[in-house]
């Protein structure tokens, strides 16, 4: 109930029905006619369509170097002394900014906070504690590879995660040192075991929430994404212990989260630098546990659906970033521009859109946010009713050029927008929901 009003107040604010946004997918529908094709399509070479792979689709330097956690941005500020999360001052008469948003954010990081020495969401503070085998019964062998999946599975959700993918462990998206504090631990080291897969945890972030970004009340729902990213890391790892095999939850620490999250099938790199889900779009927090399970087979493989065709053509993250971090260049680049700026720590020698990250995270530093316009102002940044998943869908198949289109009328059914004052309101408001059980 409380998506629908949220997704209400944004059509009646535009003065648009449903009925317009319905003919918007009908476009999207006869194009996919027309190309011959259906939502179910088989995955076809050209790349339009749901396509899995059997390597990373993203071009790689053959000179690309492993990256150090020491080079980050996030790093780089710490030493530098600029704080993120500065005691609030909050105005009870600006939405979004009230002692209770700042509340409601604060109380969502606590449970990451607590478990940070055991497997730590946020990174350079504590190395995660590193389970190591204590099996409960000696002899226990998965069946096969495809059992194994299963259970990893089951077991993820059932602990919490939303989205769970499960690849081979790839080095090059291990940092070579991870930090603790200012000190720097060789990758090899702070882990001390030898890892052989990567389990990434995906976490939704919530949909009205997010409509409030950039304000404390749109980071609440990120941070519990965090604490979710501990909780469910640290009872993953636990769960491979008694199985009798080593493993840590690293949550953002230890590697690059967004390639191993594209290698697992969980979704496309973007414009902005994140990764998106197909259902949850961009409002996904990732985590990942490493362990030395080696498997004959990993059946998650990697899958693009045209965000990139449409990263080109539709700039809303690029247009409404306040700090002007991410790029406008149409296509996507082997490194950062040669503009005399400092850009080590964006990781070169993969073929994306490079975002200034100081600049994203000066911004941070200045408005006390972690800001998110860009997730906000996505498109595919949508609740999840049946007419948005029919034009997701919609834009696998549409050829480029009419990418624009589909984004300039998501502007005008009143989505996208970022600095949203309504939203809070939305969020709070009691109408419609029940807490104990028995409302209708």
């Amino acid at each position: 109930m409380s998506e629908i009003l949220a997704e209400e107040e944004c059509l009646s604010q535009s003065g648009q029905s449903r009925r317009n946004l319905l003919k918007l997918g009908a476009v999207g529908g006869a194009a996919m006619i027309a190309a011959g094709v259906t939502p179910a399509a088989k995955a076809r070479e050209d790349g339009i369509g749901l396509v899995k792979h059997d390597a990373f689709p993203l071009k790689i330097s053959p000179n690309y170097q492993r990256f150090s956690e020491m080079d980050t941005s996030f790093h780089r500020f710490n030493k530098a002394g600029i704080a993120f999360y500065k005691r609030p001052k909050p105005d009870e008469n600006k939405p979004g900014f009230t002692s209770i948003d700042y509340a409601l954010k604060m109380g969502g990081r606590s449970v990451a906070n607590a478990l940070s020495p055991y497997a730590p969401a946020y990174e350079g503070y504590h190395l995660p504690k590193i389970f190591k085998p204590n099996a409960l019964n000696s002899e226990f062998r998965f069946k096969d590879s495809a059992t194994a999946h299963a259970v990893i599975k089951r077991a993820a959700r059932h602990y919490g995660a939303d989205l769970v993918g499960i690849t081979r462990r790839d080095p090059r998206w291990d940092y070579t040192h991870v930090r603790e504090g200012n000190t720097a631990h060789k990758f090899e080291d702070a882990l001390q075991f030898e890892p052989k897969t990567v389990i990434m945890l995906g976490f939704e972030v919530g949909y009205e929430g997010m409509r409030a970004a950039p304000s404390p009340l749109g980071d609440a729902g990120q941070v519990d994404g965090y604490s979710k990213m501990s909780k469910t890391s640290l009872q993953l790892a636990s769960f491979l212990q008694l199985l009798g095999f080593h493993a840590a939850g690293v949550g953002n620490s230890f590697g690059l989260s967004v390639p191993y999250g594209i290698a697992a099938g969980l979704g496309e790199n973007t414009r902005m630098g994140l990764l998106l889900n197909h259902k949850y779009g961009p409002r996904i927090r990732l985590g990942k546990v490493y362990t030395d399970l080696d498997l004959d087979e990993y059946f998650d493989k990697p899958v693009t659906f045209g965000v990139e065709s449409f990263c080109k053509k539709c700039m809303h993250c690029a247009d409404n970033c306040p700090s002007k971090a991410i790029p406008k260049d149409e296509e996507p680049s082997m490194g950062p521009p040669d503009d005399g700026t400092d850009w080590g720590f964006s990781n070169p020698g993969v073929r994306k859109w490079y975002v200034n990250c100081d600049k994203c995270l000066q911004y941070w530093a200045d408005s006390n946010t972690s800001c998110s316009s860009c997730i906000t102002s996505c498109p595919y940044n949508k609740p999840n009713f049946w007419h948005h998943r029919l034009i997701d869908k919609a834009n696998m198949f549409l050829p480029g050029p009419l990418h624009k289109l589909m984004a300039d009328m998501d502007l005008l059914h009143g989505y996208g927008k970022t600095f949203n004052e309504t939203a809070p309101a939305v969020f709070w408001d009691d109408k419609g929901r029940s807490y104990d059980g028995f409302g209708d």
